[in-house]
C-alpha cells in the first residue's frame, strides 16, 4: 500500500500515522469538548497514534510471522493510554493491508472509504450517541472498544483507500469524494497529490456557509430534538490519508 497524508489544523487536535512497510495507517481525532475543562484535547489522540505506529510491525511466533490486526493494535494503544491515565478522549480508525485483505477497526466518526474504478465500494459508518457526539475512547468512562466497527474485505491493484477524520467526512459528500478520486486517477496523481486534492476539497467546503454539507444535512435532521441547526460546511481539523493498492513489483 503506497501511503501519503495531508493535515490542515484548526484546533490542532487530530493525529495520524502511516507505516507503509507494515501496511498500516490510522487517524484519530481528539474530542474537542474536553477543552472546556482545561484538558489538552489533542493528547489522547496523539498517544493512541504514537503507540499504534510503534506496535504496527508483525509479531514473530516461533518461525511464523503473524500479522497484527487493526483491532488488536488499537486495543493495545488504548490500554497504554488508559494505564497512563491520559485525560481526554478520541475517535480513531486503523486499517491494514495483508496480502489482498484490507482489515479495519473504527470507533466514532473517524472513518475510511475504498474506491475502485471511480465507484465507492465500501464506506465506514459513523458511530454516534446522538448528532455531533461520536463514540470515543477515554481513560475514564467513554464508549467500549468492543463496540468498534471491525471487518475486512478483499482489495485489488488500483483500488484507493481514503482515511479521514470528521473534518473530511463532515464536509465532503461521498459522491464528491468519488469525483475527486476519479479525476485524480485520470490525471495520474501520486498518493501525496491525491491527499492534497481531497484535503483541499474539504477545506473549501468548510469555509462555505451557503452550500449544504454532510454535517449541515445531519444537523437539519437533529433540529426536532431541540438542537440548533448548522448551515454550510464545518471548520475543523482535516486529516486525510490516501493509500494506493499496488502490486509488489510496482
Amino acid at each position: 500500500m503506497d501511503l501519503a497524508s495531508f493535515y490542515i489544523p484548526y484546533h490542532d487536535e487530530d493525529d495520524h500515522f502511516v507505516h507503509p512497510k507494515a501496511g498500516f495507517a490510522g487517524v484519530a481525532d481528539g474530542v474537542g469538548g474536553y477543552r472546556e475543562y482545561g484538558v489538552d484535547a489533542a493528547a489522547f489522540a496523539r498517544t493512541l497514534m504514537t503507540h499504534a505506529r510503534a506496535g504496527a510491525n508483525p509479531v514473530k511466533r516461533g518461525r511464523i510471522t503473524a500479522p497484527v490486526t487493526p483491532y488488536n493494535l488499537l486495543q493495545r494503544a488504548y490500554m497504554k493510554a488508559a494505564r497512563a491515565r491520559m485525560q481526554g478522549g478520541s475517535t480513531a480508525v486503523i486499517v491494514s493491508l495483508h496480502g489482498k485483505t484490507l482489515r479495519w477497526a473504527c470507533i466514532g466518526d473517524s472513518g475510511f472509504a475504498v474506491l475502485r474504478a471511480g465507484k465507492m465500494v465500501h464506506r465506514s459508518k459513523a458511530q454516534q450517541s446522538y448528532f455531533n457526539c461520536p463514540f470515543q475512547l477515554c481513560s475514564f468512562g467513554g464508549d467500549c472498544l468492543a463496540d468498534a466497527d471491525v471487518g475486512e474485505m478483499s482489495v485489488a491493484e488500483g483500488d484507493v483507500v481514503v482515511l479521514g477524520t470528521d473534518g473530511l467526512f463532515d464536509n465532503v459528500f461521498d459522491v464528491e469524494l468519488q469525483r475527486v478520486v476519479e479525476k485524480g486517477k485520470e490525471l495520474g496523481l501520486s498518493p501525496q497529490k491525491m491527499a492534497d486534492k481531497i484535503t483541499a476539497a474539504a477545506r473549501k467546503m468548510a469555509g462555505d456557509w451557503r452550500a449544504p454539507s454532510p454535517f449541515s444535512v445531519e444537523s437539519a435532521r437533529s433540529v426536532q430534538d431541540g438542537r440548533k441547526r448548522h448551515y454550510g460546511g464545518k471548520f475543523d481539523d482535516i486529516t486525510v490519508v490516501v493509500g494506493y493498492i499496488v502490486s509488489k513489483e510496482s
